[in-house]
């Protein structure tokens, strides 16, 4: 790995048992603050190092080290090599703890799905990491000196801050989208300019992110401080405070803005229509791609009358243009993986039925084929409001996952990924009715079982679409419907089923193709902000009597579900419209199956939204027994049973510090009112 500047960080590969590379990594570190090197795992604790554990690390966002080291003897973590090389400044060092002799470390235990085996676990990525350490000439281990300090804006961002002065300074509304890879100043250039309109004039300014410490950099450079400031002419808000803020706002700066809902951003913007709006967003990294970010949202911008303008960076601020490190973290985790170019579309338009070919994927093939894998990834990447590297290990690595795909002249332009589930056992498909286990990578069994309460489905199997892509330029053209016509004719199973963020056009989609909706999710995706609808295409006799009752279920139910979303935010219309479209009659809620609802709300892990039906009827029945609970439990019965407001009202007017606690104390509050009727029950003199 050539190393041409004082700014470009280094990757020392240490190899040998875990103390022997502890030892080796702190003979590295004999001339750096302690304060200033980020230990990641086994053997930093005491040494006055910033120790964490894995899970810890994305607590550190923001946070700059000269050094990280890194313990990869338990394996490779996609998602944590990408966020920790975020961390390192320009001129620092990564310090890898790895296993002698390129040996891989046993599988990734949380891809050992039932019933698969850590054993049965790929090494896939691993071997690919390893392809890419060789290819980076790792020079000899020299000990690290303190990383520069001072940090110069490039040009292109000085170019930005003076596009979004005039931007912000202006008094039409407007929106303004600025994108970038991590490392390229975006959230300093918004705080540049932020702080330049505000010493200028009287604006009355809003800065917002999924989180406070998320735009800390913004408000660094807009005010001097990390501080989130609740009043003044500069004011942080959540964005759920923006949507609900009965006061206006000039500008509205709105950091990390990939990570929050598509609806929630759309909301912001139609309750803040007279407001300059900026929204900044990470294209590539560790925390998932903003692809979704520039698809969707973007596409929905530039069609509304406000104007929209869109700025990129591409000069890294934190480090120097062609960063060894960044090169090699790219390379490993496929972060700046691509589908087909616009040109090879262009040059195959129309395309030809007969040049494309369905394959099912063999992993170890593709793990070999660097552009066969690129186009796959990349085209999930296009298509998916969220993937993380974590996500091209299960691709490569999990025993219960398969990809097919449609080649076009040997290049991928649909392609989907699929779960093997269900087939389990009658006993394990009790305990997890009741609570008493969680099957890892069992989406489908698990919704089933635990918030439909139909236990034997686990014993099914099923094929599971976790993801479907087609190329952004041949969307439309029947692609993905002959995909899943291929799946549906070779892939052997009582079921195919599906579970995804409702919108009507994915419903329509799926019902074409024979799946029926039989659930609706409970609350709305943290980050899509739509209900997560399952939907089934039954094969087999018992499949389709599952599906016969859950869709009569759904029909009696839906309405309420439907009004209790609602009670959390807005629903689109036509949603609802597809939502309930050709549903059957509805079934009739009969005594046995009442109590049965109940009791796997009271005593399993079924969410309160599943069973509020059922629940509903029983407080009405048991509504003079209110009067012998506390004053909570009556509130939060009457709150959320009786007149369905949304949990952040209840947990609000409860006096509860989250919409969590009202949920564990209603479901305290409902055992405690069946448990009273009951007791009354059995002194009653029969």
């Amino acid at each position: 790995m050539e190393i041409t500047s004082r700014r470009h960080r280094r990757c020392i590969a240490l190899r040998g048992s875990s103390d022997e590379t502890r030892q080796q990594a702190l003979a590295l570190l004999r001339d750096l603050a302690p304060e200033e090197v980020l230990w990641v795992g086994a053997g930093g604790d005491g040494l006055g190092f910033v120790a964490r554990r894995p899970g810890q690390v994305k607590r550190l966002l923001g946070v700059g080290f000269d050094a990280v080291v890194l313990d990869l003897h338990a394996g490779l973590d996609g998602d944590l090599l990408g966020r920790t090389h975020g961390f390192i400044r320009g001129g620092g060092g990564l310090l890898l703890r790895l296993p002698p002799g390129g040996e891989p470390p046993a599988g990734d235990p949380t891809l050992a799905v039932h019933p698969f085996s850590v054993s049965d676990v790929g090494q896939r990525l691993w071997q690919r990491f390893e392809r890419c350490l060789e290819r980076a000439e790792l020079g000899a281990a020299q000990p690290l000196q303190a990383a520069p300090r001072e940090l110069q804006g490039s040009a292109e961002q000085a170019r930005a801050v003076r596009r979004l002065v005039h931007v912000f300074g202006g008094s039409s509304p407007s929106v303004l989208a600025l994108i970038a890879d991590r490392g390229r100043g975006k959230s300093a250039a918004l705080g540049l300019a932020l702080r330049q309109v505000l010493g200028a004039g009287q604006l009355r300014a809003a800065v917002s992110a999924p989180s406070a410490r998320s735009c800390a950099e913004v408000l660094r450079f807009a005010t001097g401080s990390h501080e989130a400031p609740r009043e003044g002419p500069l004011r942080f808000l959540s964005p759920r405070e923006l949507v609900d803020s009965s006061g206006s706002f000039d500008l509205l700066v709105i950091d990390e803005a990939a990570q929050l809902p598509v609806a929630l951003l759309q909301q912001l913007v139609r309750r803040h229509s007279a407001a300059r709006i900026a929204f900044a967003s990470t294209v590539r990294g560790y925390e998932g791609t903003g692809r979704g970010f520039v698809l969707r949202f973007l596409e929905w911008l530039g069609q509304l009358p406000r104007p929209l303008e869109i700025l990129r960076l591409e000069q890294p601020i934190r480090w120097d243009a062609g960063d060894p490190l960044e090169r090699l973290v790219f390379d490993a985790l496929a972060l700046d993986a691509e589908p087909p170019g616009e040109a090879f579309i262009a040059a195959r338009e129309p395309v030809d039925a007969e040049r494309l070919r369905h394959i099912a994927l063999d992993r170890d093939a593709l793990a070999r084929d660097e552009r066969l894998l690129r186009d796959l990834f990349g085209l999930l990447v296009q298509a998916h409001y969220r993937t993380v590297p974590s996500d091209l290990q299960r691709l490569l690595d999990a025993p219960n996952l398969g990809a097919q795909v449609l080649l076009l002249d040997g290049r991928v332009v649909a392609a989907t990924l699929l779960a093997q589930e269900g087939g389990l056992a009658a006993d394990i498909c009790q305990r997890m009715a009741r609570g008493g286990l969680r099957i890892r990578g069992h989406a489908l069994p698990d919704t089933l079982i635990c918030h439909a309460g139909q236990r034997a489905a686990g014993e099914l199997s099923m094929v599971r679409s976790v993801r479907i892509a087609t190329h952004p330029a041949l969307r439309r053209r029947g692609l993905a419907r002959r995909l899943v016509a291929q799946v549906h004719g070779t892939c052997d199973c009582d079921l195919f089923g599906t579970i995804f963020g409702a919108t009507p056009q994915l419903l329509r989609f799926r019902r074409a193709l024979g799946y029926q909706l039989v659930r609706l999710g409970s609350s709305l995706g943290a980050r899509s902000g739509e209900p997560a609808a399952v939907m089934l295409r039954p094969v087999s006799a018992a499949a389709q009597a599952l599906v016969a009752r859950l869709r009569g279920r759904l029909a009696r139910e839906l309405p309420l579900q439907l009004e209790l979303l609602r009670a959390e935010a807005e629903l689109d219309p036509a949603l609802v419209r597809e939502l309930a479209a050709d549903l059957p009659p509805a079934l009739p809620l009969g005594e046995r199956e009442r109590q049965g609802i109940v009791d796997d709300y009271l005593f399993g892990p079924c969410h309160y939204e599943a069973a509020a039906f059922a629940l509903e009827r029983t407080v009405e029945v048991l509504s003079a027994g209110l009067d012998e609970l506390d004053p909570l439990s009556v509130a939060l019965i009457r709150a959320r049973v009786l007149r369905r407001r949304g949990w952040a009202r209840v947990a609000r007017e409860a006096g509860l510090p989250s919409v969590h606690a009202a949920q564990r104390a209603l479901k305290r509050a409902l055992r405690a009112l069946v448990a009273g009727h009951q007791k009354t029950t059995t002194r009653r003199p029969g």
